[in-house]
């Protein structure tokens, strides 16, 4: 208890905690670049495999009686690293800049306490809350609109925070601020 009461006092008034439905259409932006990558890669492992693009049957090189199917060790594997895929997606873009590119463009940036980046080990322990989220019926993702810091399951997992990134101001800006600031001094 004494813990939280010293998170509490050291917290920053400034802090715009992401609420659920802007984390929202940040998911679903990542959800289409996910879509997009899993088309491709399907696309390319079609190819490849000489299923065609659009995936036409074709012959298991491993089973050659059998048609290459859902159940096939082409789909196996082929699924397997389209997971990782989706896996590395999220994990490197979090640990490299606190952001996918959903929350990029949402304008969104996942922290530590502290202010901090994210290690791997912390973005991995993310997304091993994402998973734990997921299989308790989404329940950790409609968390955030009931906490007063605005975390699901994974973000308490991984002792995050997503906070709306603060738009810069442009340098001509600041440089007319100041002047009429020294300017009025100079007036009184």
């Amino acid at each position: 208890m004494q813990l939280m009461a010293t998170r509490v006092r050291k917290e920053s008034y400034t802090v715009d905690y992401a609420g659920f439905w802007i984390r929202f259409w940040a998911f679903l932006i990542d959800t289409l670049i996910i879509v997009g990558i899993s088309l491709l890669y399907n696309g390319i492992w079609g190819l490849a495999s000489g299923a065609g693009f659009w995936g036409e049957e074709a012959t298991d090189p491993l089973l050659p009686d059998a048609v290459a199917s859902s159940g096939s060790s082409l789909w196996a594997v082929s699924s397997g690293i389209l997971f990782l895929i989706v896996v590395a997606y999220f994990i490197c873009f979090w640990r490299w800049r606190g952001q996918t590119p959903g929350k990029m463009i949402m304008r969104l940036k996942i922290v530590h306490f502290n202010g901090a980046g994210m290690g791997w080990g912390g973005a991995v322990m993310r997304f091993l809350g994402y998973i734990i989220s997921i299989l308790l019926v989404l329940s950790g993702f409609f968390w955030i609109p009931v906490d007063i810091r605005r975390q699901g399951f994974h973000d308490k997992i991984a002792d995050t925070f997503v906070i709306a990134v603060p738009r810069k101001r442009s340098a001509a800006d600041g440089a007319s601020r100041y002047k009429s600031e020294k300017a009025y001094e100079a007036s009184r």
